[in-house]
């Protein structure tokens, strides 16, 4: 009786160890994680960017390049050429003309690539 509670003791500590090793294990910040692939990325990035509408413009005297403002789902974002956007990151204005933002996002190291989406100046 003593042999078959010791077995059953030594099983569930030993269980409860693999469990919290494993746990920890997950939480490791240098174990990789699941990876997405590249069209994933890019279907997600688009959507990210898409959900922004292209609302206005303010050309500041002091500064060299105007004030785009974004509207999504009640919220109002500016930015400018200058500042990268923490919101939008890893969006980046790739280049700026009077009839469109052209947006790019570096996808991740394994897919080697960028996506770039234009997005129109005319008002919605």
């Amino acid at each position: 009786m003593k042999a078959s509670l010791f077995i059953i003791g030594c099983s569930l500590i030993i269980n409860c160890f693999n469990t919290i090793a494993e746990l920890n294990f997950y939480r490791d910040p240098f174990v990789e994680s699941k990876q997405l692939s590249c069209n994933e990325q890019k279907e997600i990035l688009i959507k990210q960017i898409q959900a922004w509408q292209f609302k206005g413009l303010i050309q500041h005297k002091s500064y060299h390049f105007p004030q785009i403002w974004l509207y999504s789902e009640n919220q109002w974002f500016a930015i400018n050429h200058e500042v990268q956007s923490k919101v939008l990151f890893p969006w980046f204005v790739q280049s700026w003309q009077n009839y469109k933002i052209v947006w790019q996002a570096n996808l991740a190291d394994y897919c080697h690539g960028t996506i770039e989406w234009t997005m129109s100046l005319n008002e919605s």
